[in-house]
């Protein structure tokens, strides 16, 4: 028969090894009740009876290792069966020490033959017999042992002691929870009312005697459950006195359990009493913090991680409360890091309940902690692959670097080592081809918080595909060719501050489309339907820059630009899997020449916190620095920004000519439900002397949804208002926009559409143009990021 691990192998092994022996001993065989250690034991006969011969039923091996987690090791006590070296049969069965329950009920129950029978007990009958006594539930210690008189035969002798027996339960000292929310917890073990049928829980066992080719059925397998009546147990909503199953400092722990580890309240301690008449007092103290101690920094640090987790002593403690604080400090305080959990796992304890008893009989239950007991390490890989991990990246480790002594909360950080980020840039451009290159960022941090530095760069390559080149003009395609390079360097110094001061070179191709579709949206479609939606031109030059963070919500920056501009056209033919006999996406031409410019802007995001990080290796006037806010439908948010570029540069007569331009951009989410809720957007942009590339256009994605790409373009001034409703999965949206160009607004043009979201930013999206020219077929797009 396999054990399983629960069991008190020794017990058992003890028992087997001693009910194999042969025969009864003589009459002479020595006092009545001499019972010594283990012998050695002898097989039976071949001709003796076995299982097989007995008359009540028995049941598959394991056949009770689903019914709970109860474990025999506290419950099934050593068996002592032998006589002067001799080992004896019992052939009769006694049960002690019974007071709720009767001897016929436990019989059925288990299983056991009737108390008159006296044929002999072999050791794989009573090792099952025992095995189903333990497991019942119903019995705090399991004591057999053999007794032999000097007239009578070896006697089976099963010394039963009762769980306790409760009459009432009450719940004090509950404040945030309910006694609802733990009565589960408690009785978890009473089995649910018996259906009419009880075939059910009928087990048949197929036997089959391999020498002698003989088949058996035995059935049915005994009830591995006691009958509902006999437990304490809650039905209707109110108590019914029984035993209690499993016992009551089991009973305890799961609630402890419950507590700490479903409900989250990770110092919650259980204190109990039992009166002798039954009457149990559950105290439940939910837990409230003592005190905050900071480790692995100095004291100054020590008392900014602990305003940074804004955790107050004498407020009841819960799990959530330790993952959002440890995300508010590493937010706050990005040049420090929680410690691995697993770094921490000999720091931690362990908490049970025990038992202690009076000598009338009452039984006290307190929480008690223990060091947790350090096991070998094993060294274990395990990947996982799924939905969730695809479109969530973030785990729930936000409570890493705690540990509880008592009701301390200690909180383990360290300083962060350098931060190395790398990112693939899959470049798809109808000017480039496609262009694979890398961007890279090393934040240095300093502990002490006065100077984190950060360096970045980022490169592409065109690669020469498909025999792209630009028509007649070898020298211009090898010149887009040409690799792409970004570099710089900046600071940032929190005592004064300063969210950014430095400086970058570029020579690369960029645009100031960023604000209509996402990166990755434009490359992907420019690769799969030769639609970038996106103008290009060559930028070569420096930019240096300071940004001033003085709130959490609030920055304001400048910035000085020195670059020179210049046009590229398309590659023939396209680089692209579908549309490749199309011609190539046309792209604008610039005003070329060498361009001086300082910007000054000023943005609000209402969800910033103050370790978010600030800008983009590839900023633009028309974007801001803030990161968009991902959690929109949690809570409302409210984001915009207005630059204003003052510059000099070629105008269209060729000739060095003054402009400026204002942009203004903002953005609301607003939460109705959850998963449910209104997007909001009005941008705004004027100027004067515009150069080509910096002249305003509307149409595309996500610039007036419905129409083509730039359909409106050469204004100095437009409007673009953007509304979108979620429920769920689902989402309408409209856009309406005007551009004013030759003195004079277009109509104000519409655009409708519906979307399907799979998250916050993936999303299919399908609009329709409202005006003459409208189709029934939509414009659509499986869209990946968004930019407003």
């Amino acid at each position: 028969m396999l054990l399983p691990p629960s069991m008190n192998r020794l017990a058992l092994a003890l028992c087997f090894v001693s009910l194999t022996a042969l025969g009864q001993p003589s009459p002479d065989a020595g006092p009545p009740d001499a019972s010594v250690a283990s012998s050695p034991s002898t097989a039976p006969p071949e001709g003796e009876a076995t299982s097989e011969d007995w008359s009540y039923p028995t049941c598959p091996e394991g056949f009770s290792e689903d019914d709970g987690d109860l474990s025999d090791s506290t419950v099934l006590g050593a068996m002592q069966v032998e006589v002067d070296g001799q080992g004896l049969t019992p052939t009769g069965l006694e049960f002690r020490g019974l007071h709720r329950l009767t001897d016929p009920q436990v019989r059925k129950l288990v299983g056991a033959p009737p108390a008159e029978d006296t044929r002999p007990l072999t050791a794989t009958q009573v090792q099952s017999l025992l095995h189903r006594l333990a497991r019942t539930g119903l019995f705090a210690r399991v004591e057999p042992r053999v007794r032999v008189s000097d007239q009578g035969p070896a006697l089976l002798e099963v010394t039963l002691q009762e769980n306790p027996t409760l009459t009432s339960v009450e719940f004090e000292g509950l404040q945030d929870l309910r006694p609802d929310e733990l009565w589960d917890a408690l009785v978890e073990f009473s089995p649910p009312a018996p259906d009419t049928d009880d075939a059910e829980d009928e087990v048949t066992t197929l036997r089959v005697h391999k020498r002698h080719g003989t088949l058996r059925v035995v059935s049915p397998c005994p009830a591995p459950r006691p009958p509902r009546p006999w437990l304490a147990r809650r039905e209707a909503g109110a108590f019914r006195p029984g035993i209690m199953r499993g016992g009551v400092d089991a009973a305890l722990n799961r609630v402890l359990q419950a507590l700490r580890e479903d409900d989250g309240y990770l110092l919650a301690t259980v204190s109990a009493t039992l009166s002798p008449e039954g009457r149990l007092v559950v105290t439940v103290d939910e837990g409230q913090l003592e005190s905050v101690e900071v480790r692995g920094v100095d004291d100054a640090m020590a008392t900014r991680v602990r305003e940074a987790l804004g955790l107050e002593p004498g407020d009841v403690f819960l799990r959530s409360d330790a993952r959002r604080a440890m995300e508010r400090m590493e937010s706050r305080l990005p040049f420090l890091r929680a410690v691995d959990s697993e770094d921490l796992q000999d720091e931690r304890t362990s908490v049970r309940i025990v038992e202690e008893r009076e000598a009338e009989g009452t039984r006290h239950y307190v929480t008690r902690e223990e060091p947790r007991r350090k096991s070998r390490r094993h060294e274990r890989v395990e990947f996982e692959l799924g939905w969730g991990s695809m479109f969530d990246g973030d785990g729930d480790t936000g409570s890493d670097g705690l540990t509880l002594e008592g009701k301390r909360l200690i909180v383990h950080v360290r300083p962060r080592p350098p931060d190395l980020d790398v990112d693939l840039l899959p470049v798809h451009t109808q000017v480039t081809g496609f262009a694979p290159g890398l961007k890279a960022s090393l934040r240095l941090f300093d502990s002490r918080d006065r100077v984190h530095t950060t360096l970045e760069g980022a490169f592409f390559i065109p690669l020469r595909l498909g025999g792209q080149r630009i028509p007649d003009d070898p020298e211009g395609t090898r010149q887009q060719r040409h690799v792409n390079l970004l570099g710089g360097a900046k600071v940032q110094l929190p005592a004064l501050g300063i969210e950014e001061l430095g400086a970058q070179v570029h020579d690369f191709i960029d645009t100031l489309d960023r604000w209509r579709l996402g990166d990755f949206d434009s490359y992907f479609y420019s690769f799969l339907i030769n639609r970038p939606d996106r103008d290009y031109f060559r930028r070569q030059g420096f930019t240096a820059f300071a940004t001033w963070r003085w709130a959490e919500s609030w920055l304001a920056g400048v910035e000085v630009r020195g670059d020179t501009m210049s046009t590229l056209q398309s590659f023939t033919p396209p680089l692209s899997l579908f549309r490749n006999d199309d011609p190539p996406f046309p792209n604008a031409p610039v005003n070329e020449g060498r361009f001086r410019s300082a910007v000054v802007r000023l943005e609000y995001s209402g969800a910033a916190e103050r370790g978010t990080r600030v800008g983009s290796l590839f900023r633009t006037p028309e974007t801001a620095l803030f990161e968009r806010h991902k959690n929109w439908k949690l809570e409302p948010a409210l984001r915009g920004f207005v630059t204003l570029e003052v510059g000099e540069g070629p105008g269209a007569g060729g000739a060095d000519e003054r402009f400026w331009k204002l942009v203004g951009d903002v953005a609301m989410d607003v939460p109705m439900n959850w998963h449910t809720g209104l997007s909001l957007r009005l941008r705004a942009a004027t100027g004067h002397n515009l150069p080509l590339q910096k002249q305003e256009a509307l149409g595309g994605w996500t610039a007036l949804r419905g129409y083509g790409f730039k359909e409106f373009r050469g204004g100095d001034s437009s409007v673009l208002a953007s509304a979108e409703y979620r429920w769920h999965g689902l989402g309408i949206f409209a856009d309406l926009g005007s551009v004013h160009a030759a003195n004079a607004w277009s109509g104000a043009q519409l655009g409708l559409g519906g979307s399907f979201h799979f998250s916050d930013s993936v999303r299919f999206e399908a609009a329709w143009r409202i005006d003459e020219d409208a189709q029934l077929t939509p414009e659509a797009r499986l869209l990946f990021n968004r930019t407003f």
